[in-house]
């Protein structure tokens, strides 16, 4: 009898219990109220503790821009390579060019020499070219000191006499050649040519 009792005693307080729990949750505000089993639709999510600030979003660097494109240098098209444009010839003591091809080799400081005789390398001559008179006693001495310059013997040299009939360039440009230059450009036109076109001139003995 006395453990029945105590059954039936138990039973009521849990029967009260869960009576007093369920009107006090519906007289609750909303903020308060508990769930009862089987309605916790976010149990498994995890969550920052009450009060800790919202994670800042991270930012995101802009993308650098694309480099801009080259702008061209001016005058169009990048400088000639003489060095492929008049290629050297080992087989051959000379090789004649026309005279734009002078005109642009003289704009590109390419080495002159005038074939002529002195005097009348000094009545005018192409402004810059040194004198180098074939027909001179000491046309040999003047060649040596050029070899021994240490020049570029690939690099074209332009020679340039009277134009016409004149040989002289020529003449040099086998003398040029003996010594090891390979890259002897014949203005054959010459000099009449070059006044002829209004480019620099220069009198005097001096280049």
């Amino acid at each position: 009898m006395i453990r029945g009792s105590t059954v039936a005693r138990v039973i009521a307080l849990i029967v009260l219990g869960a009576g007093a729990a369920a009107i006090s949750n519906l007289t609750a505000s909303t903020e308060r109220k508990l769930a009862w089993i089987g309605s916790y639709p976010r149990a498994l999510e995890i969550g920052a503790p009450e009060g800790t600030p919202p994670a800042a979003t991270p930012t995101v660097a802009p993308a650098s821009p694309a480099p801009a494109t080259p702008v061209p240098a001016p005058g169009g098209a990048p400088e000639m390579d003489v060095s492929k444009t008049f290629p050297p010839h080992p087989d051959k003591a000379s090789v004649e060019i026309e005279p734009a091809d002078v005109e642009l080799l003289y704009g590109r400081r390419t080495l002159f020499l005038d074939a002529r005789r002195s005097s009348v390398y000094a009545e005018g001559h192409i402004a810059g070219a040194r004198t180098f008179p074939v027909w001179e006693s000491d046309i040999d001495a003047r060649v040596k000191s050029l070899y021994e310059e240490g020049l570029d013997q690939q690099a074209p040299i332009v020679v340039y006499c009277s134009g016409g009939d004149c040989e002289d360039s020529h003449m040099l440009a086998e003398k040029l050649y003996m010594v090891g230059f390979d890259n002897i450009l014949i203005y054959k036109d010459g000099f009449p040519d070059w006044q002829k076109r209004g480019l620099p001139v220069n009198r005097g003995a001096n280049p």
